[in-house]
Parts: structure tokens; sequence; C-alpha cells
């Protein structure tokens, strides 16, 4: 399990790695996806996008390359509360899928957001919020270094 960290939420990714260990059935690896980490071990190099909200904007798409696109892996951003055993999102894994989330269809009504940036309306907002990687489907492997830097 990955976590999205900003480092002016830190308080926010305790309680979410808290309330996953709280509620597993299972032991659970939980790793921080921490920026300045990502940039020393060479993995992140992309400029900061004025856009980005937080740290983890774009980290999240590391996640198949982390665990060298194997398996299945969640990412989950450092807001997100678990109230029940993690061990039942993964029952919903289905290989034929390279990546699953939940789509919905987020409208916000707020101009501003997080520290008072801008809210920008696009499709699939908050979709990649939560979403379970199937690292070894051939479609996820796409999320190459390079990709996720450039695109």
């Amino acid at each position: 399990v990955f976590i999205g960290y900003d480092a002016r939420e830190d308080d926010a990714y305790k309680v979410c790695e808290f309330s996953i260990r709280r509620h597993s059935s299972l032991p659970v690896d939980i790793q921080p996806l921490v920026l300045q980490q990502l940039r020393e071990q060479k993995l992140f190099w992309r400029e900061h996008d004025p856009l980005q909200s937080t740290e983890f904007t774009y980290t999240r798409f590391l996640v198949p390359h982390l665990v060298n696109y194997e398996g299945w892996a969640l990412f989950v951003d450092s807001d997100m509360l678990f109230t029940a055993d993690i061990a039942e999102l993964f029952e919903h894994c289905d290989d034929r899928y390279a990546a699953m989330c939940v789509h919905h269809n987020y409208e916000p009504s707020e101009t501003k957001k997080m520290d008072g940036k801008v809210q920008t309306l696009y499709p699939r907002k908050n979709w990649s919020s939560v979403v379970l990687y199937n690292c070894a489907h051939h479609m996820t492997k796409a999320l190459t270094l390079a990709v996720v830097n450039n695109a």
C-alpha cells in the first residue's frame, strides 16, 4: 500500500496509515510516497506544476514501477480514512483491468481548494485518489519513469 505524502499534511498521512493498520485483518506493508526521497533516488525529476495541489500529484503513477511491475498495489491519497478492512478492497482485484478506481462524476462547487489554490475542473476528477494497480498488466507497464516524469 502506498500513501501519498505531503510534508504540509503529515498528520493526514499518519491518520490514514493508522486507520489502515487498525482495521486490517492481515499484515500490511505501507509506504509513503515522499517527493524528496523519490527525487534523491532519481525516480522523479518532473518540474513542479503550478496546478498540482499536493507533492504526490504525479508520484502516485510511480507505484507500478516501485513494485517492479509485479502483482497488485494500492495507492491512496493521504486524506483517506479507512473504517473497514483494507483486505476487502483487494478482494475486488480483477486481472482484466490495468487499474481499478471509483468512477464518479465529481464537480466541486467550491472555486478554491487546499491551501487556497484555484479549483480546476477536469474529467475524471479525483479518480486517482484511490487506485488499485494491476502492476503486471501490459497496459500498466506503460507507466514508465519517462512517461510519469515527462507526459
